[in-house]
């Protein structure tokens, strides 16, 4: 399956799929006709060898998928993919980066040779520079629009859209020179669209550190940060602010008013709780978004009475290993781009410390749902304490902006982060 831009699971080599009253087992009606590039068939067969190999994958978080407990080939159009115990979030899995479909005799040479059953075919890639995709003309579905794609990688915001303004690329994608929006904005020849993604950048509180402990502290903390300002600083007003760790594509989003910015109320919490004098060591890594957000918040705390000392780590070397893994500060900020990564609330080792066995039972109560109404409900009720318990200050959700020259059509509006659909993409001179 593949994800449509409003976050809806879709068909793509799977037509159609059910799933049994006990919730054990998924049966996937499989497209027929379709081959990878190199001539291969796709067939259940397929399906059975690259989702049973989840376990020796290195990358991208395969323990999302640990449900899955084997694929019976019921016929080469017909995969039945057995769990061990029932988890409402498989669908969303196999509909990302994890659900790819791999050829068997493709997996030795995975690293150098690409052989997908997609709109284009690899051509060539220079690490960090340019990687091009030919159209496929035997693709099972509607021929992509374009014959070719360069997707052309630059160093920083400002060279790609130097590059869009001289010719040099007809399009950026998640485009961040948000300084240089407004012009292309006003500017007949270009035309821009602000998406959303995945990303939710957040102010994390390490709620084991004792001075953190008290959840009016936290609270505090987060009615003392003016959002807009931080949106501001860092975007240029571009993104959407959060009040919570869901995005706006996620089905269960939405917004709460529960610790709002407030400095007033922030300074009764402190007071309440006999906070005085507080000092905080807050670690930003070296990203200009960061650093952006940093400054204001240490000017918004000092508001309120508490001074957060800034650490500027590198990242992700240091920042990694201090603060993520050792778990060394008070505070922090970090842009988390994985799809819904709210689950990781219910892991109390986790960097951010947060453990409330309601949330881990809500979070396990909406895995094991049966459909999506339940898992919608569970997963808000757990939302809705964490807001509560203030383990972070949700700050934004990153926006996807994509600026193309007239005559450009066709480029996703979201993204999702499990891929840029290009096969719809058309250019007219």
């Amino acid at each position: 399956m593949r994800l449509d831009e409003s976050g809806e699971i879709e068909p793509l080599l799977a037509t159609d799929w059910t799933l049994s009253d006990d919730g054990l087992t998924y049966s996937f009606t499989l497209r027929e006709g379709v081959t990878f590039h190199d001539g291969t068939p796709f067939t259940a067969d397929v399906v059975k060898s690259s989702l049973e190999r989840l376990p020796e994958w290195t990358a991208n978080s395969p323990s999302f998928l640990d449900a899955i407990d084997h694929v019976d080939v019921v016929s080469a159009s017909q995969a039945d993919v057995v769990l061990s115990e029932p988890d409402a979030n498989t669908l969303f899995y196999l509909a990302t980066v994890l659900g790819v479909m791999i050829a068997p005799d493709s997996v030795p040479t995975l690293a150098t040779e690409a052989n997908g059953t997609g709109p284009f075919t690899f051509a060539s890639y220079e690490q960090g520079v340019e990687m091009v995709l030919d159209r496929n003309d035997d693709y099972w579905g509607e021929p992509a629009g374009v014959s070719q794609v360069s997707l052309t990688y630059f160093a920083d915001a400002s060279s790609a859209a130097n590059a869009l303004r001289t010719g040099g690329v007809d399009a950026l994608f998640q485009a961040e020179a948000y300084d240089q929006i407004a012009t292309f904005e006003q500017d007949d020849a270009f035309t821009v669209t602000a998406g959303t993604t995945q990303s939710v950048v957040v102010m994390t509180i390490n709620s084991r550190q004792p001075e953190l402990a008290d959840v009016r502290v936290r609270q505090a903390i987060s009615r003392a940060i003016d959002k807009e300002a931080v949106l501001a600083a860092a975007t240029s007003g571009y993104g959407t602010v959060l009040s919570g760790p869901s995005v706006p594509t996620d089905p269960w989003y939405e917004e709460s008013d529960q610790n709002a910015y407030d400095p007033d109320s922030a300074r009764e919490l402190l007071a309440e709780a006999g906070v005085t004098a507080l000092t905080l060591d807050f670690t930003v890594p070296n990203r200009p978004y960061a650093q952006a957000v940093a400054q204001v918040v240490q000017s918004d705390l000092a508001e309120i009475g508490v001074t957060a000392t800034l650490d500027v780590q590198e990242f992700p070397a240091v920042w990694l290993e201090s603060t993520m893994t050792n778990h060394e500060f008070d505070l922090t900020v970090i842009n988390h781009t994985e799809a819904r990564g709210m689950v990781s609330y219910a892991d109390p080792t986790y960097y951010w410390s947060y453990d409330n066995p309601d949330v881990q039972a809500d979070f396990a109560a909406a895995g094991a749902a049966l459909t999506p109404d339940e898992q919608v409900a569970a997963v808000r009720a757990a939302q809705e304490q964490i807001v509560a318990d203030a383990p972070g200050v949700w700050l934004y959700n990153t926006p996807n902006i994509v600026v193309a020259r007239s005559g450009v059509a066709g480029l996703p509006e979201n993204y999702l982060g499990v891929g840029i659909e290009l096969g719809g993409v058309t250019v007219t001179d």
